[in-house]
């Protein structure tokens, strides 16, 4: 099939890297202009291949839209591309343009879908691939994947069980395609959430909340993103302590926040247990 590809970071890249291997026939990647290097590992995949790589800074513009109109695209796939796509381009291609969206939707339509998860406590999440519409990630859906969160999952781990289902769901909804098999679940606009990019606001922990709140804040935003913050530190790696940790220390040590105890160690008190601290930095 001939395709061309939007897409802006290495999670890009594996299914970029699906593609190719199935024997799919790339036309063009367009990447968004940013000035950072996320963009190498794509980069590099396309000149490897010898793909046209090009980074933009409008999509939509006019003549990206010639432009990708005179390739004659069968199928656009857009997988981690922050950029939405208006009607001039979704038309275009005979197929129509499908997404990779790392979450079940409807739930967690939007950005950081990878995170939220997470923080919110669920124990799965997943992969979508749907068609795109002019909604933020509200298109018919062509098919889904269940991934497990577990308890001891931090961002890394989930992030690598996702990429390692992305190229062969990708590959699986374009068969679908190709042969016709397609049986579309339409999203409710009633249903489902939304949710925006992380701020810096988003990572700060409560000490006046729950300790498994924190917990699960320090899971989902650790490294290699921006981590938890508390008080001038960053935290990157906790657990809950025992119970008997609680019952012991916690009469001591009454009131909330983050304690440096030689002897007995680093953690943050909440009002209903404490967090042992395993990794952190001082900002």
């Amino acid at each position: 099939m001939n395709i061309i590809f939007l897409g802006e970071d290495s999670f890009s890249s594996v299914v970029l890297n699906a593609l190719i291997s199935s024997g799919n026939n790339i036309l063009a990647v367009y990447c968004p202009y940013y000035e950072n290097k996320i963009f190498v590992r794509l980069k590099m995949l396309c000149e490897k291949n010898s793909i046209k790589f090009n980074r933009i800074k409008d999509i939509n513009s006019d003549f990206i839209v010639n432009e990708i109109a005179l390739l004659h695209p069968d199928l656009i796939v857009v997988a981690h591309f922050e950029r939405i796509l208006k009607y001039n381009i979704i038309q275009i291609p005979r197929y129509g343009c499908i997404n990779l969206h790392p979450s079940i939707l409807p739930n967690y339509r939007g950005l950081s879908p990878q995170h939220w998860p997470i923080i919110n406590g669920d124990s799965y999440t997943g992969i979508t691939v749907h068609f795109i519409n002019e909604g933020i990630d509200t298109g018919d859906i062509i098919r889904q994947r269940v991934i497990d969160i577990e308890p001891c999952d931090y961002v890394s781990d989930l992030q690598l069980k996702m990429k390692n289902n992305y190229g062969p769901i990708i590959i699986d909804a374009i068969s679908d395609i190709r042969a016709n098999k397609i049986r579309p679940i339409v999203q409710s606009n009633k249903a489902g959430s939304y949710y925006g990019k992380l701020k810096d606001l988003d990572c700060q922990i409560d000490v006046n909340g729950k300790a498994l709140a924190a917990l699960n804040l320090v899971r989902g935003v650790s490294f290699p993103y921006q981590g938890a913050e508390y008080n001038g530190y960053k935290i990157w790696k906790a657990t809950l302590a025992s119970n008997e940790f609680v019952n012991n220390w916690g009469k001591i040590y009454t009131e909330n926040g983050i304690y440096f105890v030689t002897g007995l160690g680093d953690f943050i008190k909440f009002k209903d247990g404490i967090l042992i601290v395993e990794k952190y930095n001082k900002l």
